[in-house]
């Protein structure tokens, strides 16, 4: 337990690197924390947490609790105050909140993490990347302290509807990795165009797109939201805080650097999101 809840706190998400997969609205209405757990640790276990089901959005609570100490480059330190800066390497479509508006928990705090979204994404094992910044009692470490340096990690599984679970392998280095057993492809025919509570009728023309594509879709309501693009591996290439009318709404995606290959383009607004795939092609 304790090397998981370094893991998810000290090894990976958007607030240090432009929100690179946060919700964007932390905050005490987000999750709950337990209070049950009686030294630092994550709950669940990444090999207690169930597969995420492509087309299905189930959000997911993790609890965890502040360090009192831990061990960093050798030196026993304290922990005043644990801070995440950012989660990267989600699946697509999917984003991280948490309970506390700063993203930051005292010594022995417990705190809260929610995954939410509707994912589309290569079925697979993700190994997550976790980067804090830990204020500490030799001084401030970090922003963007990767648990990596004292090998923790945490993965989640994507598959799709009907493929049998596999166990999580603890060993896995790389971000991604194809799973035996699991499909090939996503298959996000069940859910991924569900329409959450204000955005609909999400469309990208043209697409396949070349240098640039208009994306429309309708909204019930004014309000803010964010615009992501996300790679089939579930990295992050782009991210955006765009204004939202009621009514129908257009905005344009640009390639830019991208190299040709599917892509998912996802508005989130809260907890809820939709997300579209499109292809760059040359």
């Amino acid at each position: 337990m304790k090397k998981l809840i370094f893991t998810l706190i000290s090894a990976t998400l958007v607030y240090v690197n432009a929100d690179a997969q946060a919700c964007g609205n932390s905050g005490t209405g987000v999750c709950t924390p337990s209070g049950t757990l009686t030294e630092p640790g994550l709950s669940p276990l990444s090999s207690d947490l169930a597969s995420v089901i492509n087309g299905s959005s189930t959000p997911v609570d993790i609890q965890f609790k502040n360090f009192n100490t831990f061990v960093y480059q050798g030196i026993n330190i304290t922990i005043n105050s644990l801070k995440i800066d950012s989660i990267t390497n989600l699946p697509a479509g999917t984003c991280w909140a948490t309970n506390k508006t700063n993203n930051t928990w005292a010594n022995q705090e417990d705190g809260c993490i929610k995954v939410s979204g509707t994912t589309c994404a290569n079925p697979g094992q993700y190994k997550l990347r976790i980067l804090v910044t830990a204020n500490t009692s030799i001084g401030t470490i970090g922003p963007n302290l990767d648990a990596e340096t004292v090998n923790l990690k945490y993965f989640v599984r994507v598959k799709n509807n009907g493929d049998a679970d596999v166990a999580v392998d603890t060993n896995q280095t790389a971000a991604f990795v194809k799973v035996a057993g699991y499909s090939a492809n996503a298959d996000c025919s069940v859910g991924i165009n569900d329409i959450p509570a204000n955005v609909s009728a999400l469309n990208i023309v043209p697409n396949p797109m070349n240098s640039q594509a208009i994306v429309s879709f309708m909204a019930a309501k004014s309000g803010n939201a964010t615009e992501r693009i996300t790679n089939m591996i579930g990295s992050e290439v782009y991210s955006n805080n765009i204004d939202v009318k009621a009514g129908e709404n257009t905005t344009s995606i640009n390639r830019n650097n991208l190299p040709v290959g599917i892509y998912f383009y996802t508005i989130v607004e809260g907890t809820n999101s939709t997300t579209k795939r499109f292809v760059v092609a040359d």
